[in-house]
């Protein structure tokens, strides 16, 4: 009896030391853990706090909502838009057609100030970030490996992977989406524990060959952010700033980091007003033209509207409104049923694309309608209440006054 307290006292202390070390080891990672586990299973803002990077804008004006009368999208649209977004748990609606503000409505404390967490809207920002890095010179393209930059990979099965299959979400990793939420899991490691790096960058098995496979993957967008560090000398935060944020007048905001001066979660942590969220759009409206300059390299648009060989709805980080399906899964291919964003129809203009991210956060770019829109807000699951990804752009299409009726 002796004996069996002695061993079982043993392997209570070496239990003890081995969770202290753990939690010593990685004290950002525990701390957040414990969040999430007492927070249905979300992190909240607080998990973050002291490691927020300031991005810093250079912003000038708001846009004003132009007169009424002056509109360019009927009233009856406009209002029929503002009441589906007011019933779905949204934060801001803002609607931008042929070079003016239609509509700018904002939903409980929400204001022009306010920092709204752009979920994986932030992917599609790392996107335009390798775009603008190949541009100024700092990425030779986007047919480059990745392993110039991630030299770990280099020498291994990873030095295939290029910059074109990274952004198509199609590096050939295992699956990213486990919803593994043990504390030793990659899934859980790569979001929020204070040193993410060695398990972006080594905890990933290439399980395909790179750019036949589509995975949707925050570890492979979160990649981006060492890629871009690495390419500049930069942290991402300072180069996204430099590179867009500023050149696009907008105001600034906070993108999150792993740690204290660690690296940027590129993959999903941008904070941004509703109106910079726009200014993006009309970005991207504008094919990466500001003043007339060309910000992006040449025939960047061609490629980055191109579907992706894996995932025809994907382009290079940035969804493509096309081929329709009544629900599109984020993270499977060509799934017309099951989890995904209902859509209750086919998009009007063939042009259209968009970023898509977590609390079905959107925004609409259509060029051939010169219509800009965004969404910002949280998931509407409710019955009767389903956000319809369909619904405001084409209410708004149907809704131009002077227009080819479709």
């Amino acid at each position: 009896m002796k004996m069996l307290v002695k061993v079982f006292g043993s392997l209570l202390i070496l239990s003890l030391l081995t969770a202290v070390t753990l939690y010593f080891q990685d004290t950002y990672f525990w701390k957040r853990y414990y969040l999430i586990a007492t927070s249905k299973g979300v992190l909240p803002q607080s998990g973050w706090e002291g490691s927020e990077f300031q991005v810093k804008g250079d912003h000038h004006h708001f846009y004003p909502v132009v007169e009424s009368s002056a509109r360019t999208i009927s009233q009856t649209a406009l209002e029929q838009v503002e009441s589906f977004a007011a019933q779905r748990n949204t934060t801001s609606l803002l609607v931008w057609h042929r070079g003016q503000l239609q509509l700018k409505q904002y939903y409980g404390d929400t204001n022009d100030d306010t920092l709204i967490v752009g979920k994986s809207m932030a992917k599609m920002v790392a996107g335009i970030v390798i775009a603008r890095a190949i541009k100024d010179g700092y990425i030779a393209g986007l047919d480059e490996p990745a392993a110039t930059y991630i030299t770990e990979w280099q020498g291994t099965e990873k030095a295939t992977i290029t910059l074109r299959n990274m952004l198509h979400m199609a590096a050939g990793f295992e699956k990213y989406y486990t919803l593994d939420m043990s504390p030793f899991s990659n899934f859980t490691r790569s979001y929020i524990a204070g040193y993410t790096e060695d398990v972006l960058i080594n905890g990933y098995e290439l399980v395909n060959k790179p750019g036949t496979k589509y995975d949707y993957s925050q570890a492979v967008s979160d990649l981006l952010a060492i890629i871009i560090q690495r390419a500049t000398g930069q942290p991402y935060g300072e180069y996204l700033s430099q590179a867009l944020i500023q050149p696009i007048h907008a105001q600034g905001g906070e993108v999150m980091l792993n740690r204290p001066d660690g690296l940027a979660h590129s993959g999903c942590c941008l904070l941004l007003p509703a109106e910079s969220w726009l200014r993006i759009g009309l970005f991207l409206l504008n094919s990466g033209e500001v003043n007339g300059e060309a910000l992006f390299p040449d025939n960047w648009m061609q490629d980055y509207l191109a579907p992706s060989p894996s995932n025809p709805a994907m382009g290079l980080h940035i969804w493509l409104g096309k081929p329709y399906l009544p629900k599109r899964s984020w993270s499977e291919v060509g799934t017309p049923t099951g989890f995904g964003v209902l859509h209750s129809e086919p998009y009007l203009a063939d042009d259209l694309f968009m970023f898509d991210g977590s609390g079905n956060q959107v925004i609409y770019i259509i060029p051939s309608k010169q219509l800009v829109i965004v969404r910002t807000g949280g998931f509407s699951w409710a019955p009767g209440k389903e956000w319809d990804n369909a619904f405001i752009p084409n209410t708004l299409i149907r809704g131009i006054k002077d227009d080819d009726k479709i």
